[in-house]
């Protein structure tokens, strides 16, 4: 889904953050390279987290990991300049959750993510209570 263009769209999200391009991100043709911009959207996913309370201490050995991420890069781009994360949620699950992501320099949409997260209790998979699922609700993208 992380080519659907709808993610593209900077309207649908409901979370911001930044980054900054670095200058040691760009690779040998001057672009901002891919591992950078996977970096990117490492931000966007954890202060979505940090915001929505995940990574704050509530239950002893509960903690929420990232389970996987599809990217797609879609645009070239240069240093410097600033990065706007756009973050939203995409679907809940019994423990995980799954958000969509987008980059944009410029406004122009340079990648657009899924990114899973789960939440675990030690090795095992812990269930989200449903003050936290109502509370997700909030950050849905729009129109999806």
């Amino acid at each position: 889904m992380s080519r659907d263009k709808r993610l593209q769209n900077r309207a649908i999200y409901p979370h911001w953050c930044s980054d900054t391009v670095r200058f040691c991100d760009q690779d040998a043709a001057g672009h901002i390279n891919n591992v950078a911009i996977c970096a990117y959207m490492e931000t966007a996913r954890l202060t979505f987290m940090r915001d929505m309370g995940m990574m704050a201490p509530r239950e002893e050995g509960v903690r929420g990991i990232s389970a996987g991420m599809t990217i797609s890069f879609l645009a070239e781009s240069h240093w410097p300049g600033k990065i706007d994360l756009g973050t939203g949620v995409l679907r809940v699950g019994s423990s995980s959750l799954t958000v969509g992501s987008a980059a944009f320099k410029d406004d122009l949409c340079i990648a657009a993510a899924e990114m899973t997260v789960v939440r675990l209790k030690g090795k095992v998979p812990h269930p989200l209570d449903e003050g936290f699922r109502q509370a997700l609700e909030n950050y849905r993208l729009r129109g999806l």
